[in-house]
């Protein structure tokens, strides 16, 4: 197959710039704020272009294999999304859906039941059963890629061909939104190219996906097949890209390996589960002043969410005071504006929990056991982290304004973790992706893998546990309830989400709708222009 295009694309400004994950916004098709234009980044002037054939194609390599379950290629798991269906989808407004899965129910939160729909065919010709949605779930659950959500899974079986089962040791009547896992065939995890269920499926020479038959609307498809080609390093993917030999790319804005796609694009934004935020160091022989939740909660209106989301971080992400997506139908926003920035009101409360200038030297000072001490923190972020160090090094600036000396400490990715692991801060720039039901059980819990601010209250597990195990009814309630403990104590400050972009050639791609979970979520809605 000749996959070779012979028009370029106006120019692709490249800026191919270390930094780790940064913010969060809105999501793709929806409101991105009063100054954006879609298809447009910072900088860029819009203009016409064209696809340059009628071949739609997708960077890969096939040496790396395309299990979803085994691959390690960010490229070929992109690819997968349209060959291997999940278990759940779910949307940006954070609803659930399944072509799987027909009926679903549980028992006390703990023991789930799933009804396969064993009419749908795998691209094996063999007809679905519940035995192969069991064992992806299995295979989920053993790989780090996805454990993390599952450490509270205790079993699961199929019990039939139509019916599997899952035992959870802890209650959670959201189990469903962590099931955005792919279905592969039974027994086929050691394959490269396992039989999926999705709407295409690979060719046998690999050059290409093909559109499955077999599929229900194949014939709403965009197009028939989807050529894969294969570009290495990041400058031939680029130059790829720009030839047009590539016509979609996925890019973190904020993300180490960021390549800063401009030009005469399409760019459609998804929000991520990505949490920013600041976490504090509450363990023995941390700085006294932390130890108090009258100054961390004092401490939240020091930092600007809106400027770090927007400016620092160029539209990279979304501001949230709370540690739940603003997408998600659970976000209070008007309880959220609460704690909107606000120097002078970050001032009365240190004022009014003690701390407070009493030499006349410009700076604050707090009491430990009568004695006034100049509070002086020490804040680490990693310094491959594009965003990150300068809301950092805002935080501290504003801080500094009203007496509090905060010292930014920018540190290489390898010296970040072991800092942050041995508790060699006062505060830390984290960031965490959450799971769909926004359990914050690893990150505020005393056994909590990601617990390294030496949290030791079991409040937190308490109100995270009654959470997760409320029925549609109370679950509003719970949430608020765990948020304002979480506000009120402020073992950590939420900063913000991340979004990512999905970048296509300009007026070639219409219709996308991606997900954090599925950039080609609905893309039998898609049309693709070869005029």
């Amino acid at each position: 197959m000749d996959l070779r295009k012979f028009k370029k694309f106006g120019a692709v400004l490249i800026a191919a710039a270390l930094a780790a994950s940064a913010g969060c916004a809105d999501t793709a098709g929806e409101s991105q704020g009063e100054d954006y234009v879609e298809g447009t980044l910072a900088g860029t002037e819009l203009g016409a272009s064209y696809a340059a054939d009628d071949v739609f194609s997708l960077n890969s390599r096939a040496e790396d294999g395309f299990n979803p379950y085994t691959t390690v290629n960010s490229d070929n798991r992109l690819v997968g999304q349209l060959v291997y269906e999940n278990i759940f989808e779910v949307d940006n407004d954070f609803s659930l859906s399944s072509r799987i899965v027909t009926d679903w129910k549980c028992v006390d939160g703990t023991y789930w039941y799933f009804t396969v729909d064993t009419g749908i065919v795998m691209h094996d010709g063999e007809n679905l059963t519940a035995k192969d949605v069991s064992y992806s779930l299995q295979q989920a659950i053993r790989t780090s890629r996805y454990s993390g959500r599952f450490s509270y899974v205790w079993g699961v079986s199929a019990s039939s061909d139509t019916e599997f089962a899952v035992t959870l040791s802890t209650p959670n009547e959201q189990f469903p939104y962590l099931l955005t896992v792919p279905v592969i065939k039974y027994g086929s995890v050691t394959e490269d190219t396992p039989p999926g269920t999705g709407p295409y499926r690979f060719s046998e020479d690999m050059e290409k996906l093909e559109v499955f038959s077999d599929y229900p609307g194949w014939q709403e498809m965009p197009v028939d097949t989807i050529g894969l080609v294969s570009y290495d390093s990041t400058e031939d993917t680029i130059t790829a890209y720009e030839d047009s030999y590539i016509d979609l790319v996925v890019n973190d804005p904020s993300g180490i390996t960021n390549l800063g796609y401009g030009g005469n694009n399409d760019t459609r934004y998804y929000i991520t589960n990505n949490m920013h935020y600041l976490a504090f160091n509450m363990d023995t022989g941390a700085t006294d002043f932390l130890r108090y939740s009258s100054y961390r909660y004092a401490l939240q209106y020091a930092v600007d969410r809106e400027y770090a989301a927007k400016t620092l971080m160029k539209g990279a992400a979304v501001a949230s005071a709370l540690p739940i997506s603003p997408r998600s139908p659970l976000y209070d926003g008007v309880y959220a504006s609460n704690f909107a920035y606000d120097l002078d009101r970050c001032l009365l409360i240190l004022n009014n929990s003690g701390a407070q200038d009493y030499d006349g030297d410009g700076k604050l000072e707090y009491m430990v056991t009568g004695i006034p001490m100049e509070i002086s923190l020490d804040f680490i972020v990693c310094s491959e982290a594009s965003g990150k160090a300068d809301v950092a090094k805002k935080f501290a600036s504003d801080l500094a304004g009203i007496g509090v000396t905060v010292n930014v400490h920018e540190l290489s990715w390898d010296d970040y973790t072991a800092a942050v692991a041995n508790g060699d801060f006062d505060i830390y720039y984290g960031e965490v992706k959450l799971t769909a039901d926004f359990s914050l059980t690893r990150l505020l819990t005393e056994n909590g893998d990601l617990n390294y601010c030496g949290i030791d209250d079991p409040t937190y597990g308490e109100y995270i546990n009654q959470y997760l195990a409320a029925g549609d009814d109370m679950r509003q309630n719970c949430c608020d309830i765990m948020l304002k403990y979480i506000n009120d104590t402020a073992p950590i400050i939420p900063i913000c989400f991340e979004r990512q972009e999905v970048i296509t050639h300009r007026n070639v791609v219409s219709g996308l709708d991606p997900s954090q979970y599925n950039v080609f979520f609905n893309i039998g809605n898609w049309t693709i222009n070869y005029e």
